[in-house]
């Protein structure tokens, strides 16, 4: 027997993938998805943990983009191509923590195994929202991003916290030394950290998506019964 979760109405558009499972509370992926992407475009990520179990909700960032993005949207302004405007990515942030509460309240998740998956400027906010609210998060798979500064002096929060962070090291929108200045913050404050570098530009990788794979069984659990191995 299997749920069809139906959407309810949160302050930030999503999409969800039922879990093929029956239980009263679900291991939970959250996908925060990149610049110029949307909830829709970052979905069929989903499909690469191969789990009947996951009840996976994909998150629309707020800011809608113009000119040749349009159609796309971004969890915080640019205000130039390498420096981002802490204000709007602050307002995202609380954005994010208001909805993860609605989609626990509303939804059948089991908070104790709710995982953020985030990809470029989806990694950023997925980081952020972990050190301010480490224990919302059983853990983060942040993917070719980086820590943001506003937040830093939350990172004390996150000593054991789970994380897996990478980076393309021919990333050239976001720099690989970004991902390293990201692992050695992390380092500092004592997460439970795995941080691996692919051969790749900005993008994910069919080796990469099977190292994420395996973490997230890990810290979620194996896959239960009637899930696919």
């Amino acid at each position: 027997m299997t749920d069809d979760v139906e959407p309810v109405a949160a302050n930030l558009h999503h999409k969800l993938i039922s879990p093929r499972t029956h239980a009263d509370a679900y291991p939970t992926l959250v996908l925060l998805h990149g610049r110029g992407d949307s909830a829709a475009g970052i979905l069929p990520l989903a499909y690469e943990f191969e789990r009947d179990d996951l009840l996976v909700i994909s998150v629309q960032a707020p800011l809608e983009l113009g000119g040749v993005m349009a159609g796309g949207h971004e969890w915080y302004r640019m205000r130039s191509p390498e420096r981002a405007d802490e204000a709007t990515r602050r307002a995202s942030l609380d954005a994010l923590a208001e909805f993860l509460d609605t989609v626990k309240a509303a939804y059948p998740v089991d908070p104790e195994r709710v995982v953020l998956l985030g990809f470029s400027q989806g990694a950023v906010m997925s980081l952020g929202a972990q050190a301010l609210r480490p224990d919302s998060v059983a853990g983060v798979i942040a993917l070719s991003g980086y820590f943001p500064i506003e937040v830093e002096r939350d990172a004390g929060n996150l000593v054991g916290r789970p994380a897996f962070v990478a980076h393309g090291v021919h990333d050239d929108i976001i720099p690989v030394e970004a991902g390293r200045r990201t692992r050695d913050l992390l380092e500092r404050h004592g997460v439970d950290l795995t941080y691996r570098e692919y051969g790749m530009a900005h993008q994910v990788s069919a080796e990469e998506m099977g190292e994420v794979r395996g973490w997230l069984n890990g810290v979620l659990g194996q896959t239960g019964p009637g899930s696919t191995p």
